[in-house]
């Protein structure tokens, strides 16, 4: 196929970029369209806080109409956190055509290449830790916050000479299964909580940026040695605030405290995907009150994250956030997805197991030396 590789960078440029998903997957049985709000805002310099530490450019491949796109970028934030000249890609969407594929990643392993890096890693987006590409657990549901793609995809960046370097694992379980004996819990919560001198509490929606803040505070000390680990900082806050007004079930977002300091924190969403699909990525003038009136009816929802600051892991006290989520949901008659956990973390793995969480789906990171990849170019 002859198509050419174009850098996108004007706003008035981006609408077939942002458009195209709709078009290479409409009609799709899984895939949940964007809201266009916000399928918008993700790729606008101005209003994603995101920019404020990342350089990035945007490139799509056409031939007399779209047929892919990619993103590349430089997160200055992972760069002072690690220091290993490692770059990304991601917003990989691409038809099936592997020429195609490797011209949308030798052109972002340039950019990298031209700012000074050895390699490319992906596919991270510009969303809520929105990571990986899908490559088990195509009949699943694409909840919350969560990528999909046609199984395709492996072997296009595959075929362009990425490599994985880790998976990402998401179990799912039904909590009325799971909690059976509320009572053996609540005694073993009392026990630990006293013991430990801690309570966990639920967000306090009257003063959501204090507390998003804590969650981040948290998030940022308990996830500090995990793989591809990325802090938060102070310009994506306003971005999680805007979407736990959004999307956030106060029942459902915890924070442990010891007297007035946070030391751990537990996120479950609510999967408005199951709203957001009927939408067809329209919020206005019908979709927010089919958001809002819907919501409350959900049932479904994802276990997004789970910490506590390093001082407080290895005591049991992830079992306290684990019991006020299960208590929560059982009371809303729920069923939970726990995503991403990276496949090194044994202990959670092992943990979501023994809560007979069955493993549904897996989601692939892809990294490459850009000098190998591009063949010394």
């Amino acid at each position: 196929m002859d198509f050419e590789i174009v850098e996108v960078n004007e706003k008035s440029d981006l609408k077939d970029f942002v458009n195209f998903p709709y078009d290479l997957y409409r009609g799709h049985p899984i895939w949940v369209p964007p809201l266009k709000p916000m399928a918008k805002k993700e790729f606008d310099r101005d209003k994603n806080g995101y920019f404020k530490h990342a350089d990035a450019v945007f490139f799509q491949a056409t031939n007399g109409k779209m047929v892919g796109r990619i993103a590349a970028f430089v997160n200055h934030n992972y760069l002072k956190h690690y220091d290993d000249k490692v770059g990304f890609f991601g917003s990989f969407e691409c038809i099936d055509d592997e020429e195609v594929a490797k011209g949308l990643v030798d052109a972002s392993a340039r950019f990298l290449k031209g700012r000074g890096l050895d390699f490319i890693r992906g596919p991270y987006n510009f969303t809520s830790q929105s990571t990986g590409l899908l490559i088990e657990g195509f009949d699943q549901p694409q909840t919350v916050l969560s990528p999909y793609n046609p199984p395709y995809y492996r072997g296009l960046l595959e075929g362009a000479g990425l490599d994985k370097i880790m998976d990402l694992n998401a179990y799912y379980g039904d909590v009325l299964e799971n909690y059976k004996f509320p009572e053996r819990f609540q005694r073993n919560y009392d026990l630990l909580s006293k013991r430990h001198g801690v309570k966990v509490r639920t967000i306090d929606m009257s003063n959501i940026e204090e507390d998003v803040k804590k969650i981040v505070e948290v998030g940022n000390k308990a996830s500090a040695g995990n793989w591809g680990f990325i802090p938060v900082d102070d310009p994506e806050i306003g971005e999680i605030v805007k979407d736990f007004k959004l999307l956030a079930d106060p029942d459902a977002v915890f924070i442990m405290e010891k007297g007035e300091r946070p030391v751990g924190y537990a996120v479950a969403l609510p999967d408005v995907n199951i709203i957001i699909k009927k939408l067809n990525g329209r919020l206005f003038p019908f979709g927010i009150f089919r958001l809002k009136f819907g919501f409350k009816r959900l049932r479904e929802y994802r276990l997004f994250a789970l910490g506590l600051i390093p001082e407080f892991q290895n005591k049991a006290l992830d079992t306290l956030l684990y019991f006020r989520v299960f208590d929560n949901l059982y009371k809303k008659n729920a069923r939970l997805e726990a995503s991403w956990i990276v496949e090194s973390n044994k202990k959670m793995n092992q943990a979501l197991v023994n809560m007979n969480f069955k493993l549904v789906k897996k989601f692939r990171v892809y990294q490459a030396e850009i000098d190998k990849l591009l063949g010394g170019s």
